[in-house]
């Protein structure tokens, strides 16, 4: 059998009944966990923006744009709110994988189900599919080439399953034909765009989400590539190092093994790659370190962290820079939605501080990527004195997982942060997909707390 057959069938027979409670405890958390990063980002000007030139050109449709009061169709809800999903760097991941399963299956599973009028539990079923199916393709492609940034390139691969499980169930020739299209159109997208804190690279995901949303249905009518293109195709232009064994193992009956219980929710709102260095930091603020204390610090981290050296300009940047990201937090006493904003990125004293960040490639803490983000931080403070921590995996992922009820509080707070008092009444409505509510009934909240709150 062929990974991709193996897949399609795994895809195709998914249920929600059938999952292990602790997997549908983890899917809920993500989708709410998704629908909150997507409210906090939906604030962002350009992203506004975005939504208001949207509108003119969009008839009135059955979805919803987190922020909107107006229905859209659904390929442009999807592809809006995969713009807001990733633009705070908030957003899930799966560290073996090396992407964000979740971010890129739930806007358009939520967009497509609720114009189709599909039930809660389909769209856990198939936000379940497509994040399954889209790791096990990530963790075959063994990272992309140089570049080349993960958004729609597994990702892509992942919401066209989760549409063919959606529109198709049961139908393992089509989940097969959705993920082989989308493997033939896959996205490149240029890394350097991301990682330089562009308002550009908010459109990588949305229209990733949208493209594989177009294939997946394209696929369930009927249509299909070449024979092999997630391995002759997806494995040579997006792949790194391309492996096809793990899209074999852990499938069948249909997942024995969950790999979106392996998989992070974030703590901080920076780049994957700083999370081992924002703990560690983390945990010398928690001790009482704060900037006026501090002479200088030294970072030593893997690689693809300490690529990450340069003071940032901007609050999008900073997002994507070590040192500001430990000045934020040693000023500030904290790293998260409410201190890394602009006024505080360009503050004197962040900006002077970051200045005193050194950054250092560690090769020994090399091998510890990708299961985990290692850091090692060395703080010189004025009285001659020095402290120190370290990080290996983050907080949020896998075996370091938060409880449901930190995840409900974190999604919670960002979904206040966005509409005010309607906030509760969002989480409930995403935490009732997995008891007899609909995607509908969670549209219609979300428009409802749009109408009513702060833009």
């Amino acid at each position: 059998m062929t990974g991709a057959a193996a897949l399609g069938a795994a895809v195709a027979t998914t249920t929600w009944a059938d999952a292990p409670a602790a997997v549908r405890d983890r899917v809920v958390d993500l989708v709410a966990d998704c629908v909150a990063v997507t409210a906090l980002g939906s604030r962002r000007a350009e992203l506004a923006a975005l939504v208001d030139a949207s509108a003119p050109g969009a008839p009135e449709g059955f979805a919803t744009v987190v922020g909107s009061a107006r229905g859209w169709p659904s390929s442009t809800a999807a592809f809006l709110n995969g713009c807001a999903v990733a633009a705070d760097q908030l957003q899930d991941g799966h560290r073996l994988a090396r992407g964000h399963p979740a971010s890129h299956v739930v806007p358009a599973v939520l967009a497509l189900a609720e114009e189709r009028g599909s039930s809660g539990a389909e769209v856990l079923a198939a936000v379940l599919a497509g994040y399954e199916a889209g790791v096990r393709v990530g963790r075959a492609m063994g990272g992309t080439p140089d570049g080349v940034h993960d958004i729609g390139t597994w990702g892509q691969v992942a919401v066209a399953a989760a549409v063919a499980r959606l529109l198709a169930p049961g139908d393992a020739a089509a989940a097969v034909r959705a993920l082989e299209l989308a493997a033939a159109a896959v996205l490149l997208a240029d890394a350097r765009t991301v990682f330089a804190g562009t308002t550009g690279s908010h459109a990588f995901l949305g229209a990733s989400v949208q493209l594989g949303m177009s294939l997946g249905g394209a696929a369930v009518a009927g249509l299909a590539p070449a024979e092999g293109t997630l391995d002759r195709h997806l494995g040579s232009v997006a792949a790194r190092a391309w492996d096809p064994a793990p899209l074999l193992a852990g499938t069948g009956d249909p997942w024995p093994e969950h790999e979106v219980l392996a998989g992070y929710v974030k703590a901080h709102p920076t780049c994957a790659h700083l999370h081992g260095v924002n703990d560690a930091v983390a945990d010398l603020v928690a001790r009482g370190l704060r900037g006026p204390q501090v002479r200088a610090v030294e970072v030593r981290a893997s690689a693809g962290a300490a690529a990450f050296a340069d003071v940032a300009e901007d609050e999008l940047a900073a997002r994507f820079s070590v040192p500001t990201s430990v000045a934020v937090a040693l000023v500030t006493g904290r790293l998260d939605e409410t201190t890394l904003d602009a006024a505080t990125v360009t503050a004197p004293e962040v900006r002077e501080l970051a200045g005193r960040v050194r950054v250092v490639h560690d090769p020994a803490l090399d091998a510890g990527y990708p299961a985990g983000r290692p850091a090692r931080v060395r703080v010189e403070l004025t009285d001659g004195t020095e402290q120190h921590a370290e990080a290996g995996r983050p907080r949020g992922d896998a075996d370091r997982a938060f409880p449901r009820t930190e995840l409900a509080a974190k999604a919670g707070r960002l979904l206040g942060a966005r509409f005010g008092a309607g906030g509760p009444e969002l989480l409930a409505a995403v935490h009732a997909l997995a008891d007899g509510g609909t995607p509908r009934g969670l549209g219609a909240a979300l428009r409802r707390a749009a109408d009513g709150g702060a833009r």
